[in-house]
Formats: C-alpha cells, structure tokens, sequence
C-alpha cells in the first residue's frame, strides 16, 4: 500500500513537473530563467521523492 502511495506522489510530482514545462513555452524571453529555476528545483523535488529522500 505504502508503495502505491510513493508511485502516486512521484506521478502527481511529474505531472506538475509537465505542467511547469509547458508553461515555460507561452513565457517571454526575460521570464524563461525564473521558470527554469522553478523548474530544476521542482525536478530535484520529484527525484528526491522517487530515492525516498
């Protein structure tokens, strides 16, 4: 049970993930670095949700 709720955690990480990406495409072009650094440390969130750190 523990295990399906780790895998639903590291989805619903990835699909904001997904989301922070796609927004980062309507942006202009002073914009794109803040969303990229938005976007790393929401990446680095999902990866340290997926080890289990």
């Amino acid at each position: 049970m523990e295990q399906n709720i780790d895998a639903t955690r590291s989805t619903d990480g990835l699909e904001e993930l997904r989301e922070q990406i796609a927004l980062v495409q309507v942006l202009d072009l002073d914009q794109h670095s803040q969303a990229y650094e938005q976007i790393h440390i929401k990446l680095e969130e999902a990866l340290r949700s997926i080890d289990g750190k």
